[in-house]
């Protein structure tokens, strides 16, 4: 009798999955195939980037040797190569390219190709920076201080990997504009920065002797009665001489008193 039961139930288990296989299979069919078709396409693009990429570095070595030629147009060569390459490759390309305009004379073209790069999404945030502030560099005595703060001010932070090239730039805009004292606190916080390299450190030391004979020097006690002292000091009133009084006696001159 128990197996007549078993059987019975064992049969109402295939009916019961037969049903829900019924109902559900073309479903369960359908989620394996769509994983096995995003698993081939994931895996055939990332070897597609990779040979992209691959294809790329070795033509970016082929525009290098090319460009390093005597009388090679270098600038062209980048220009060129920047136009069918990944976004990255592309940003290192059109930075040549930048350099190499500026190395010829052609700085509003390099300008422009600094901000081009500097404009792109595509590229990495540390090339796009560092073409601001190479934009930024070739603007000083172009361009106002005030629009080059705009470009370079948040640059300047502590955590940014540019920030003393950005300081740099901003504070030469600043002294040409004889703003001194905005001028030195950029100077001052690279001399600051234990990170800033030998020789923008030693700039910074020599702009500040520049600047500082511009800055009034405040005494520790009272800095802001210094500063309002030395600048306010010939206006200050002068007191007049009193009155001589002439009946008073008068000391006698050597003369009269012969």
């Amino acid at each position: 009798m128990a197996d007549i039961f078993r059987e019975v139930d064992d049969e109402l288990r295939r009916d019961g999955a037969q049903q829900l296989w019924d109902k559900y299979g073309i479903y369960v069919i359908g989620i394996a195939v769509s994983i096995v078709a995003v698993t081939s396409a994931v895996v055939g693009w990332n070897a597609y980037q990779s040979a992209q990429a691959e294809d790329a570095s070795v033509a970016f070595l082929e525009a290098n040797v090319e460009a390093a030629q005597e009388g090679a147009d270098t600038a062209a060569i980048y220009a060129e190569f920047a136009e069918g390459a990944p976004a990255g490759y592309a940003a290192l390309a059109r930075l040549r390219e930048a350099a190499s305009l500026t190395t010829a004379g052609d700085v509003e073209a390099a300008i422009a190709a600094y901000e081009k790069v500097a404009g792109d999404t595509g590229a990495e945030d540390i090339l796009r920076d560092l073409a601001s502030i190479k934009a930024g560099t070739l603007l000083v005595g172009r361009t106002s201080y005030d629009d080059l703060a705009g470009r370079l001010l948040s640059l300047t932070g502590p955590g940014e990997a540019w920030r003393n090239p950005a300081r740099e730039v901003l504070g030469l805009a600043a002294y040409r504009e004889q703003k001194y004292r905005a001028a030195r606190i950029f100077f001052q916080e690279i001399v600051d920065d234990p990170t800033s390299t030998p020789g923008v450190r030693d700039r910074a030391h020599v702009m500040i002797a520049l600047i500082d004979p511009h800055v009034p020097t405040a005494t520790p006690d009272n800095s802001s009665e210094v500063s309002e002292d030395s600048s306010s000091t010939d206006d200050a009133p002068v007191a007049e001489a009193a009155p001589i009084d002439e009946t008073a006696p008068r000391a006698e001159t050597s003369e009269e008193a012969e």
